[in-house]
């Protein structure tokens, strides 16, 4: 403790200049009681810090552009910030910060030593097994985003007590996304969308677990039957050129637009009528939050945490994975869906959101949880 305050470290793997989505739950855990500080094993961005900028204390163990390689060092380096610093609570975020930053907490004597953990098959093979037994027993507390992440962490290591992994869901600014400032037409010119348009969006890495091939199939599907539909990518990766491809062969290709790296989602939504994510593979995907905060009817697959915000249905709808034909019934569904229904479906969605998503939500979850392991380990 120092002048009072519970002194919580929050330690990353690397700062790349991205601004992380848990800064504004950071910077909102009472701050007359909790003091943070942040601790990064790499450094590969020159862009400002918002941590530094906001009057954080930050550390970079390295300041190599690639991200950290085993270092022996690095235990000794971090153990001397967090006896420096006074560390109450040390709060990693994935696995290579909690290998890291389990065992220099203990070489400090830190009281509480938390893990969060932020997807699915973490936990992916043997090494990663062994090594957890390890780690995970010297953490007070693992944090997973979502119900699916804690029963695959449960499952993954049995070694595990049920009660010490939390679900603690995923946030966003509801805000941001809700109050559309952008004028619809406006937004579907720049991305060369006609006029009285139907538009399907989705977004994310074009890689096989977004599974984006079933989404083209399906909309070439229903291409055939509704001429007026688009369908807007946003996003970047591998299968680029093949999803384009297919594309072509299927004989979509004027409706389907590829647009990169979309660094304005509020306006990408905009220019959307129904947002699909048709994944594989999923923990709990912060984009279908933002899209239904942003009113925007969602259609999503049943993989990993999707259903526990969608809730199994009543907030939007929900299809197996890699069933082309039941997202294209689904596709067809919403987009005869009368007027009136989409709006309410689209207000209980957003709703929901605001209640169970929000970033003031998941602030008094951590303050709650920090607070019980203060009392329990410290005073």
């Amino acid at each position: 403790m120092r002048n009072g305050k519970i002194i919580t470290a929050r330690l990353w793997t690397n700062f790349s200049g991205e601004i992380p989505s848990v800064a504004p739950v950071i910077f909102g855990i009472n701050p007359q009681k909790y003091e943070t500080v942040c601790i990064y094993l790499a450094k590969s961005s020159s862009d400002p810090n918002i941590f530094e900028q906001k009057g954080k204390k930050v550390f970079y163990i390295t300041q190599n552009s690639k991200p950290l390689a085993f270092s022996p060092t690095a235990f000794f380096k971090i153990a001397k910030i967090l006896r420096t610093e006074g560390v109450d609570i040390l709060h990693c975020h994935k696995h290579k910060s909690v290998f890291y930053g389990a065992i220099a907490a203990k070489m400090a004597n830190v009281p509480i030593i938390l893990a969060h953990v932020h997807g699915m098959g973490r936990t992916r093979n043997l090494k990663r097994k062994i090594l957890n037994r390890f780690l995970l027993s010297h953490v007070d507390r693992i944090f997973a985003v979502g119900e699916a992440v804690k029963d695959d962490i449960l499952q993954s290591n049995p070694a595990v007590k049920p009660e010490r992994v939390i679900n603690t869901g995923n946030s966003i600014d509801c805000d941001y996304f809700s109050s559309n400032v952008y004028n619809k037409q406006t937004v579907r010119r720049k991305f060369g969308i006609p006029e009285n348009s139907f538009v399907f969006g989705t977004a994310g890495r074009l890689a096989p677990t977004k599974g984006l091939r079933y989404l083209i199939r399906a909309f070439a599907q229903i291409k055939k039957q509704l001429r007026n539909v688009e369908l807007l990518i946003a996003g970047t990766g591998e299968l680029k050129d093949r999803l384009e491809k297919r594309a072509v062969k299927l004989g979509c290709k004027d409706s389907v637009h590829f647009l990169g790296h979309v660094d304005n989602m509020p306006e990408f939504f905009s220019a959307v009528d129904v947002f699909v994510l048709p994944s594989v593979a999923e923990g709990l995907p912060k984009v279908i939050i933002e899209a239904m905060a942003a009113g925007i009817l969602c259609i999503a697959t049943n993989a990993g945490g999707i259903p526990e915000i969608l809730g199994n249905g009543p907030y939007g709808l929900i299809i197996p994975v890699k069933n082309q034909d039941a997202l294209a019934e689904a596709m067809l569904k919403v987009a005869n869906m009368p007027k009136q229904e989409k709006s309410a479906l689209i207000s209980t969605a957003k709703e929901h959101i605001r209640k169970n998503f929000n970033h003031n939500v998941m602030i008094k979850k951590f303050e709650k949880i920090y607070d019980a392991l203060v009392t329990e380990k410290i005073r």
